[in-house]
């Protein structure tokens, strides 16, 4: 029985211009192309795109895209070069407020395999819907050039996406399964290797096709940097110096969007709470706001999972107060019954002898975010068990 199955995935927020120190974004483009490069989990014959423009002011008027696969540094195979259409049309207008998806193209996505995304903007448009800092690469050029093969007229390169949110492929698999990893800027990789595909749901995705092979599975990155789970950014004293005027609406809000819109999702893995305690939350707050999360996405016949909080000791917003909240939160998860299981990042990042700090194998330097192969720990963190109870590897 063929079914469309969520393959990747891409967090959309509000655009804003109060913080930009970590890129420049563009707020407008007119007469360019806007070629993103997409990682899909699960492989499928047939594919079709999700485009956004739940933030904007406007309608959003799109020219043009077609899909190939990436070669490297915004090079295509133009060979592999498919034109996406729209009820049969090559552009599209999209509604404020409204995402829409492509008609189905015939396409082999292979897993694990980059693409690439070419968008061209016709008309004036003013950057609405985006996702700031996906460790991802987009090009953009003056004029049409979708199918541009190299990056000749890409001159411009921003490590943003915009207005693109989603990839389905249609299989055939027996077995499938799409976990979404949701999250703040851990869980999204801000610290991964750029352009590497070195994001904890991706590792944790190479582990599971290692494992399970026969299992068409995906793990979609519903990470956002400075996203909280029990605090709206607007409540936080500074937020926008903080980083978070980019940083979406909390979990308990945004699960409609990112979990509940996912195509064939069947698990959800929440690690959150860190900006929380940055933000001044109190435990109670975070625990509470976790019980919420857990009921919604049980309520949907979704298993969910809760990660603990990982260690931040020495890095710019540690404190011992802030310590004892993450260490009564981490208890909670750890004795809870409520959530389906537990995956103990904490342990698996923690420097053993001060189990306070990231191990320094593992830290990025920040002492906060993890590095690649502080990712690649949390992957092997995650019980498989928990997800593949009874499955034939």
């Amino acid at each position: 029985m063929t079914r469309w199955i969520g393959s990747w995935h891409a967090s959309q927020t509000k655009f804003d211009t109060r913080f930009f120190d970590f890129t420049f974004p563009q707020v407008s483009f007119e007469n360019q192309t806007l070629r993103m490069v997409v990682h899909p989990h699960a492989p499928g014959s047939i594919l079709r795109l999700k485009f956004s423009n739940r933030y904007g002011v406007e309608p959003l008027t799109i020219g043009k895209v077609t899909v190939a696969r990436h070669l490297h540094d915004g090079k295509i195979n133009t060979q592999t070069d498919g034109d996406v259409t729209f009820q049969g049309e090559s552009s599209v207008t999209i509604p404020v407020g409204e995402e829409i998806y492509s008609d189905p193209v015939s396409f082999k996505v292979n897993a694990q395999s980059d693409l690439a995304v070419s968008m061209y903007l016709p008309s004036y448009t003013k950057t609405s819907t985006w996702h700031f800092t996906p460790a991802r690469s987009t090009y953009v050029a003056t004029g049409d050039h979708t199918k541009e093969s190299d990056t000749t007229h890409f001159n411009t390169i921003i490590d943003s996406y915009y207005w693109l949110t989603g990839l389905d492929v249609m299989t055939e698999a027996e077995h499938s399964c799409v976990i979404v990893a949701i999250g703040d800027s851990i869980t999204e990789g801000f610290s991964s290797t750029l352009n590497a595909n070195h994001r904890w749901p991706d590792f944790l995705r190479d582990r599971v096709y290692q494992e399970y092979p026969k299992l068409n599975c995906s793990v979609l990155n519903a990470g956002i940097t400075g996203n909280l789970i029990s605090i709206d950014v607007a409540d936080v004293e500074g937020g926008a110096d903080l980083g978070l005027a980019n940083a979406g609406e909390k979990t308990p809000i945004r699960l409609h969007w990112d979990v509940f819109s996912q195509t064939g999702v069947t698990d959800v893995i929440l690690l959150q709470g860190i900006n929380d305690i940055f933000g001044n939350a109190d435990a109670d707050q975070i625990i509470a706001s976790m019980k919420e999360v857990a009921t919604k996405v049980q309520q949907r016949n979704l298993r969910i999972f809760i990660g603990t909080i990982t260690p931040f000791a020495h890095s710019d917003y540690y404190s011992e107060d802030k310590e004892a909240i993450r260490q009564k939160v981490n208890q909670w998860i750890r004795s809870n019954e409520i959530v389906d299981g537990i995956i103990d990042f904490d342990q698996a990042l923690a420097n053993p002898q001060t189990p306070n700090k990231i191990h320094p194998a593992y830290d990025s330097g920040d002492h906060l975010h993890p590095n690649d192969e502080g990712f690649k720990a949390f992957a092997y963190a995650v019980p498989l068990s928990l997800f593949f109870k009874g499955e034939d590897e």
